[in-house]
């Protein structure tokens, strides 16, 4: 008799469940390697702006330079505070990302174990069989070795 685990469909549902999961959470790591590139990008945008500014005050002021520059040091400022924010957000969908990667990862688990404790009970019951026909053969055998053992002595 073939084995056959009778939650074969629900497992393999739950190891693609897990599996999209995973895929989930390596979306959300890139995402946040992405967010973590384009602060740094902007951080030395800032920092290469004010060094400018700092260069300009030397020697003639040029208001409107400056203004300008002060302007775009704060819009800087405002990109990575808004990267910063989306961050947090991204931080916190990886937590529960990483939770129901968890959560799957127990539950293809359970049903791993499930089978391999079916298929162990398969195999003992296999082997309980095979028993019972051997001593089923070993007794007809045994039946026939008397039976032709009595007929010799009546002869």
């Amino acid at each position: 008799m073939k084995y056959e685990f009778r939650f074969a469909s629900i497992l393999d549902l739950r190891q693609r469940e897990r599996d999209e999961a995973g895929g989930l959470v390596g979306e959300a790591n890139a995402a946040i390697a992405k967010i973590e590139s384009q602060i740094e990008d902007l951080q030395q945008q800032r920092q290469t702006a004010l060094s400018e500014q700092v260069e300009a005050r030397i020697g003639g002021i040029a208001v409107d330079q400056l203004l300008a520059k002060g302007r775009y040091n704060l819009q800087l400022q405002a990109e990575i505070y808004g990267l910063e924010q989306t961050r947090v957000k991204l931080d916190e969908e990886l937590q529960r990302r990483q939770q129901r990667l968890r959560d799957a990862e127990t539950e293809v688990k359970k049903f791993q174990r499930m089978k391999e404790i079916d298929f162990n009970q398969h195999q003992q019951e296999m082997n309980r069989r095979e028993q019972i026909e051997i001593d089923e053969m070993n007794n007809r055998r045994f039946a026939i070795a008397s039976q032709k053992a009595r007929d010799a002595d009546h002869r």
